[in-house]
C-alpha cells in the first residue's frame, strides 16, 4: 500500500470515529434546550435563600417537613438480644443464605 493510500484510509478512518463520537454524545441528551434570561444578581438569588430558610419558607430540603419519630426504648441489652437471635436462627425461624 502507498503512502498516500495508507493516509487517505487513517483519514477516513478518523472522520468516521469522530462522527461516531459526535453522534453518540447528541443522542446522550434527551432534554429540551430551554433559553433563559436571569434577571437577579447570584448575590440576590443567595439572598433570597438566606431568608426563605431563616423563615421556614424552604420547602425543598427543608428538615422540617420529615415526621420525628422517637427512638423506641429498649430494656433489652445487646447481647441479650444477640442471644434471642442465635437461638431463634437455631430453631430454624430465621432462614439462613447460604451463599
Amino acid at each position: 500500500m502507498s503512502t498516500s493510500k495508507f493516509a487517505v484510509s487513517a483519514l477516513i478512518a478518523l472522520a468516521s470515529v469522530a462522527a461516531t463520537s459526535a453522534a453518540f454524545a447528541e443522542s446522550d441528551n434527551n432534554y429540551p434546550q430551554i433559553a433563559s434570561v436571569s434577571t437577579k444578581t447570584r448575590a440576590e438569588v443567595q439572598a433570597e435563600l438566606a431568608q426563605a430558610r431563616k423563615d421556614g419558607t424552604l420547602q425543598i430540603g427543608n428538615d422540617n417537613s420529615y415526621p420525628v419519630i422517637a427512638e423506641a426504648a429498649s430494656s433489652k441489652t445487646r447481647e441479650q438480644v444477640m442471644a434471642e437471635y442465635v437461638a431463634a436462627r437455631n430453631a430454624g425461624l430465621i432462614p439462613v443464605e447460604h451463599s
